[in-house]
């Protein structure tokens, strides 16, 4: 037969030829070398052709559908949860326990801490601002999102950006309440026929409220007298502070002096140098007492908590009473209902004559020096390992961040003196920040979340700084580390000298927050990339 054409072998690979044919094509095959190498090359092309549809229709490739072999156990994340854990332990232990104890027992409807000052407190002005808070955290991350996504493109669009970020400062903020009036001046005085129907904000030197106030009085300045009637809440940030008026709510002083002669329909808070309740005055619900000096001559109706350098006690005190003094007197005219403790240096003088429902629990507090309790030092291990959590995150989180805050402590003098002015600003912050609270903003909450953390942040750059200069430049993720640990015991060590304790503190946050400030600025002015620490 002569040679076979393509088609026709095609046919016979794939088993569709007549019988008769295909054994003719085979015998053919078998003597012809051509045939032969046509029906081979055809037959490897099948092969291929078939293999290429089946790979197609395959889910998953297989070499991706292999789980990944663990190689290691995650040491670093253990040891981060450990310090994280310890960090949060000391926290709640030293700090936040020990106050939230203190002042729930000064008779806020026996609630706690949390619940007054935020839910039940005239510090927080409802629900509301909860909600505008809520509003300014989403408004600050949407932000956040939008420059990450735009910051290739950041020269472009620094106008757009620009004009963005004041669209939604100005719709991030809540309105201007109009339900309050607001008064400013050297001197005020609301005269006697007068009556304010909403609440009432005063910023002047002096100010005498004579009239009636259907609302809160919430004063600012040097002097203020209250002769008049208040229907709701006394707030006042002021040198001297004396009201002579009812008060149907609470009153909170912040003064050098705060004198207290008419009766308070809720509770009295007191931040003072000298707190004075007179016979006439009555406070219907707690007092809550931190002060050099108190004399208490008036009523209390329900608990009260003291935590003075001397208190003189003459007065009634309806619940329970914890007075903490150095020096502690219970005159001849005093009456507690309630349970009665005294915590000091000294022993109290109680009158004999003074009528107690209960005896005085006396407790002397001999403190020993802190350098010869173990809590200190386990606080301050506790403490270093903290803030090389903290320096962890960073290093691995924001590595170029990192370096550029680093590169910026070698410059000492600028560094300092940056420092030294934003450290000033921040009390500046703080004092306007204390306004937006007790006005009810909740963007001094986020102005104070702000600036805390770049303080805490401050022994974290430093530490390496120092860390660098004892064990010379790093070149992998352990080293970092090392150096981070070794500058921050460093840190931890010189401030444990009492001397040149403040003064260590001190030095380490202007030195670490000017650096801060510096490098913030650096980035803000070029986009140039910065050279991270090799983490191995």
């Amino acid at each position: 037969m002569s040679h076979a054409d393509e088609m026709t072998c095609l046919l016979y690979l794939e088993g569709q030829l007549e019988r008769s044919r295909a054994l003719e094509l085979s015998a053919h095959a078998d003597e012809c070398a051509e045939c032969r190498a046509l029906l081979r090359a055809l037959e490897r092309e099948s092969r291929w052709l078939e293999g290429a549809l089946l790979e197609e229709d395959e889910a998953v490739p297989a070499h991706l559908d292999v789980a990944p072999a663990r190689e290691t156990v995650p040491w670093g994340g253990m040891v981060a949860s450990g310090f994280a854990a310890a960090a949060a332990y000391t926290l709640w232990t030293g700090v936040i326990e020990p106050w939230r104890a203190q002042l729930s027992q000064a008779g806020f409807g026996e609630t706690n801490l949390l619940t007054m000052l935020f839910f039940g407190g005239v510090f927080w002005k409802g629900w509301g601002a909860m909600t505008n808070l809520l509003e300014v955290v989403a408004m600050a991350t949407l932000g956040i999102l939008t420059f990450v996504l735009l910051r290739r493109g950041w020269r472009r669009w620094m106008t757009v950006s620009v004009v963005m970020g004041a669209l939604v400062a100005a719709l991030a903020l809540p309105p201007s309440a109009s339900a309050a009036e607001f008064r400013k001046g050297p001197t005020f005085t609301l005269a006697e026929q007068e009556t304010v129907k909403t609440d009432l904000v005063v910023s002047a030197e002096n100010c005498r409220i004579d009239g009636k106030v259907e609302g809160d009085l919430i004063f600012f300045g040097r002097r203020l007298t209250v002769n008049g009637h208040v229907t709701g809440d006394v707030i006042a940030f002021a040198q001297f502070i004396r009201i002579d008026g009812p008060v149907d709510g609470n009153v909170r002083g912040f003064s050098s002096l705060l004198s207290l002669t008419a009766p308070v329909g809720k509770n009295v808070s007191a931040f003072a140098g000298n707190v004075e309740l007179e016979k006439k005055s009555q406070v219907g619900g707690g007092a809550l007492l931190f002060a050099s000096e108190a004399t208490l001559d008036g009523r209390i109706n329900r608990d009260l908590a003291s935590f003075t350098g001397k208190a003189t006690l003459n007065g009634f005190v309806g619940g329970n009473a914890q007075l903490r003094a150095r020096k502690l007197t219970i005159g001849s005219s005093a009456e507690m209902e309630g349970k009665a403790s005294y915590e000091g240096q000294h022993p109290p003088e109680v009158s004999s004559e003074a009528k107690l429902a209960s005896p005085l629990e006396i407790h002397i507090a001999h403190r020993p020096s802190r350098y010869r309790t173990v809590r200190y030092y386990v606080r301050q291990v506790l403490g270093w390992a903290a803030a090389l959590l903290l320096g962890m995150l960073i290093v691995f989180l924001m590595p170029g961040f990192f370096t550029n805050v680093v590169h910026s402590t070698q410059k000492v003098g600028l560094s300092f003196g940056l420092g030294l002015i934003v450290l000033l600003a921040g009390v500046l912050l703080a004092l306007i920040s204390v306004l937006l609270l007790v006005l009810g903003v909740p963007l001094g909450v986020a102005l104070l979340l702000l600036y805390v953390p770049a303080i805490y942040a401050s022994q974290v750059f430093v530490g390496f700084f120092l860390g660098e200069k004892l064990l010379g430049p790093s070149s992998g993720g352990g080293e970092v580390l090392g150096r981070l640990a070794l500058g921050l015991l460093v840190i931890r060590v010189l401030a444990m000298i009492p001397i040149v304790q403040a003064l260590v503190w001190c030095a380490v946050t202007l030195w670490g927050l000017g650096a801060l400030t510096l490098s913030l600025y650096g980035r803000s002015r070029t986009q140039l990339p910065a050279q991270a620490p090799a983490l191995g």
